[in-house]
């Protein structure tokens, strides 16, 4: 390997629905190629197409007939000087019925957590036998097909690891019991492979450290005896990883938070350890030298700048665009089955989004410094437009600054300053504390204007709005309002339950009212149970259901869910409750102005994955 850089397998859903390779695929993996890893392993790909696949559109190498595409997606990786590998794969119980279409398999019959998942029936010793040879078979084709090695998936809750787990293998014979029992299956595994591939050719198992959480599930100790038996078995590395792998709120996840069960591992064998978990280029050198692990995978970091190992190669560590740990990735490919980023708005569309010089230069006026515009800029700048930005503020970052005041959400300061350094650095002319009118825009001349200026707050329709002592969530974030100690934030969504705890970590008491049946019923489901639980436990009042309110001097009178009319008391009334767009200039440009974009909250509030998808589409399109 040219470097230590490990790209980890996750799976993209660029597969066909039957599990061929795609176009798309090719693009995705020669981006993270080229942008230097050191060993690309591709997404987990099933020995199985029939019992084993665990979501739509995954890879499948049960048959010969995917050798060529798989070929051609090694070939793409190798070109740019990276290893490739291929991870195979077999989901047992957590098999998708949509995916699968059948009843799923496992060491026992016990199924999975969760309601989507079937009751799944044991698998007999004969089928355990045939799955034995898929797996090899698996390994046989990914050699033909020219990887450079294969991975198998022994971790999170595949079939492997459920063998594996004294969690989920409660079996009586030879592949259940004591460890060296439970680790049967895969040692047979990974005998068959070298039968099949040859003792040269790498091979080596992803693990689980330790199952968090889980009753009877595996410990560092099964952990560390299970590395030395495979080990033992020929098994070129060991790379360990950690189940559940989200035990933190989205963005608190601490740099490097599973280096220590690597780091234990590689204390008992000799073979090359493979670590990682939210790896920063730091925390990752210094895991190096201290001689912890040998190898770090980057996963998510990878999604948000592909380019990351070759920019750190090359010095340039304020170029690298900074991984949020937001966990949108994640949300939106089970939401929509779409891989997206929030701050890597080509994730997905390398070829679609490769920046290519204008075909005739502009001269490009952006307003607002928000996310948005100053996504625009970058993009703008590098296809070689002039670029003019201006922001009424004295900073750039726009709705970025007040997103990084509540607790927890500091990592979006690392985009701000990525992205204001770029297009500084790109040679945009950036003017802060510019107020942006007509007669300024006839001034510039320019071709095109990028109307990026964000959002305002909706004001909603309750008697009492005018007191002064209501305020907005905007304004308290930015510190440009004084509140009290009894505070009511009306509206319960994101910005109104993170404003709650900005408040009640200063010493408020803080209520939450909202109209919806719940709090929180629009946020996103892997910040949702973090965020209420943090709530709760601060003592944030939270009262969902509300039908009426009205603002007295007293405070905020309700008609609550059982239909009672309660007065809750406050100093400060906090709205929380939205946005619309900011299009003041809108309208008196269209006459004037040649061509006129709209990006960001400007088009429609949104979240900062919009504003920067805005951002590279009115870039590229100018």
């Amino acid at each position: 390997m040219k470097n230590r850089v490990v790209r980890p397998a996750m799976h993209t859903r660029f597969g066909t629905a039957d599990g061929y390779v795609t176009d798309q695929l090719l693009d995705y993996y020669e981006a993270l190629a080229a942008g230097g890893a050191g060993l690309v392993i591709v997404e987990y790909t099933a020995v199985d197409a029939l019992l084993g696949r665990a979501g739509l559109n995954q890879l499948v190498i049960d048959d010969d007939k995917f050798i060529p595409g798989l070929k051609k997606l090694a070939q793409v990786i190798q070109k740019h000087g990276a290893k490739a590998a291929l991870q195979l794969h077999h989901a047992g119980r957590v098999a998708r019925p949509g995916a699968v279409g059948v009843q799923p398999v496992a060491p026992s019959a016990i199924p999975a957590q969760g309601s989507k998942y079937l009751m799944p029936r044991a698998l007999t010793v004969a089928e355990i036998k045939e799955l034995v040879l898929r797996f090899a078979q698996g390994a046989e084709r990914a050699k033909k097909a020219g990887f450079d090695a294969v991975e198998l998936h022994g971790a999170r809750d595949y079939l492997l690891n459920q063998f594996l787990s004294p969690a989920s293998n409660k079996r009586p014979d030879n592949y259940g019991g004591n460890l060296a029992n439970r680790a049967r299956f895969l040692l047979e595994i990974m005998g068959a492979i070298r039968q099949l591939t040859g003792p040269a050719f790498p091979l080596w198992p992803r693990l689980n450290g330790m199952e968090v959480g889980i009753p009877e599930g595996i410990c560092l100790e099964d952990a560390k005896e299970l590395a030395q038996m495979l080990e033992g078995a020929q098994a070129d590395a060991i790379h360990v990883m950690e189940f559940p792998g989200f035990l933190h709120p989205p963005m608190c996840e601490p740099p490097g938070s599973m280096v220590y069960l690597a780091e234990a591992i590689k204390k008992v064998v000799s073979v090359p350890v493979i670590a990682g978990g939210r790896s920063t280029p730091e925390v990752a050198e210094q895991v190096l030298r201290e001689g912890r692990a040998d190898l770090i995978f980057f996963g998510r970091a990878l999604w948000a700048d592909p380019e990351l190992p070759n920019k750190l190669a090359e010095g340039r560590r304020d170029d690298v665009a900074p991984c949020l740990e937001c966990r949108k990735c994640r949300e939106v490919l089970h939401k929509d089955g779409v891989l997206a980023c929030t701050v890597n708005a080509a994730l997905g569309w390398e070829r679609e989004y490769r920046i290519r010089p204008a075909k005739k230069a502009k001269r490009v006026l952006v307003v607002g410094g928000g996310p948005a515009g100053l996504e625009t800029a970058r993009i703008a700048a590098l296809r070689k437009h002039e670029v003019i930005l201006c922001e009424r503020g004295e900073r750039l970052g726009g709705q970025l600054l007040l997103a990084a005041r509540p607790p927890y959400k500091g990592g979006i300061e690392a985009l701000t300053a990525y992205l204001s350094n770029q297009v500084k650095k790109l040679g945009v002319r950036v003017e802060t504390g510019k107020e942006v009118t007509a007669a300024l825009i006839n001034e510039i001349n320019p071709d095109a204007v990028v109307m990026a200026t964000g959002m305002v707050p909706l004001i909603p329709d309750i008697a009492g709005i005018d007191r002064g002592t209501v305020v907005t969530a905007q304004d308290i974030l930015a510190e440009k309002a004084d509140f009290g100690k009894n505070i009511v934030v009306i509206g319960g969504a994101l910005v109104g339950c993170e404003t709650a705890e900005f408040l009640r970590d200063r010493g408020c008491q803080v209520t939450i009212i909202e109209v919806l049946p719940e709090i929180g019923a629009q946020v996103s489901p892997e910040i949702k149970s973090f965020l209420l639980k943090r709530l709760a436990e601060k003592g944030v009042v939270m009262l969902a259901g509300v039908q009426k309110e009205e603002i007295t001097e007293r405070g905020v009178e309700i008609l609550n869910e059982e239909g009672h009319r309660q007065l809750i008391e406050a100093d400060t009334i906090v709205l929380a409750i939205g946005a619309r767009p900011n299009r003041t200039l809108v309208n008196e440009l269209r006459e004037t102005v040649p061509e006129i974009y709209l990006a960001g909250d400007c088009q429609e509030p949104r979240d900062i994955m919009a504003a920067i998808a805005d951002g590279a589409r009115v870039g590229r399109a100018l």
